[in-house]
């Protein structure tokens, strides 16, 4: 009997506590789950962050599973999680190999535009940046007399977009001088812009919403407390079953004692 209510109670708390949930991403670093927590609940939509059992210092993010769908929107808009980025310390070779000249253009003109995209990702509102740039290749030895090609850039830039902040969180002007300072030789002139607006989740989704406690929704801020009181209630219905069961046996021990005698 007593292992039968220690399951029980076990399985009555894991509903309570758990609840419909949903998770929605997983293998995140801290930093991006808890950014992501905040944009969520700026939108009135509770989300929680737990160690994930599938990686090594690694988050997941989980919602109501009511809420999975507007959550999806919310971080959509948001760009989050931000993509990762990979730059020279991940490109270049460190087996002391040396490359060749044209291993050595791909791999900076690669790593250099991926330090400039994670410039622009740094820009609040940016959601997502794409750099390509055309390093033309040097000659070890100038010829006299020969015109050199310039470094060109494309970049294409999308962005959050609302009522208080239709423009773009840099203008194109700003995007040339980032871009040109960040390559040898390359100037403004050479580098296209293109910038895309992305509007943000309409105002509604931040409408009152629910947390869920196993089939039960409440409001967030009520969420503890009737975990508290639904695991009360549950612990005393099964201590009066386990009571009623215990005067049942009782009951039958005495009527069969009588019998007997």
């Amino acid at each position: 009997m007593s292992t039968i209510l220690k399951y029980t109670i076990l399985i009555a708390f894991m509903v309570l506590f758990f609840g419909c949930s949903a998770e929605i991403y997983h293998d995140l670093d801290e930093k991006s789950a808890n950014e992501m927590i905040v944009a969520l609940e700026q939108k009135g939509i509770a989300a929680e962050k737990a160690p994930d059992p599938n990686g090594e210092a690694t988050w997941l993010l989980t919602v109501a599973d009511a809420d999975k769908v507007d959550a999806w929107r919310v971080l959509k808009s948001q760009g989050l999680p931000r993509p990762a980025v990979k730059g020279f310390d991940e490109h270049y070779p460190s087996s002391g190999l040396i490359p060749t000249s044209s291993e050595e253009r791909i791999l900076l003109q690669f790593s250099t535009s991926q330090e400039l995209r994670r410039a622009l990702l740094s820009v609040d509102r940016v959601v997502d940046a794409q750099v390509n740039l055309v390093l033309p290749d040097k000659p070890r030895v100038p010829m006299p007399n020969q015109v050199l090609e310039k470094p060109k850039a494309s970049v294409l830039i999308k962005y959050r977009q609302n009522k208080e902040q239709p423009a773009p969180p840099l203008d194109d002007e700003q995007v040339k001088t980032l871009v040109s300072g960040g390559v040898e030789a390359l100037e403004k002139e050479n580098v296209s812009v293109i910038q895309t607006a992305e509007a943000a989740p309409s105002e509604n989704i931040a409408s009152p919403r629910f947390a869920q406690v196993g089939p039960i929704s409440v409001a967030p801020q009520s969420k503890t407390w009737m975990q508290l009181i639904l695991g009360l209630m549950s612990l005393a219905m099964i201590m009066m079953g386990v009571v009623i069961a215990f005067l049942l046996m009782r009951r039958r021990g005495g009527v069969a004692g009588g019998e007997v005698s």
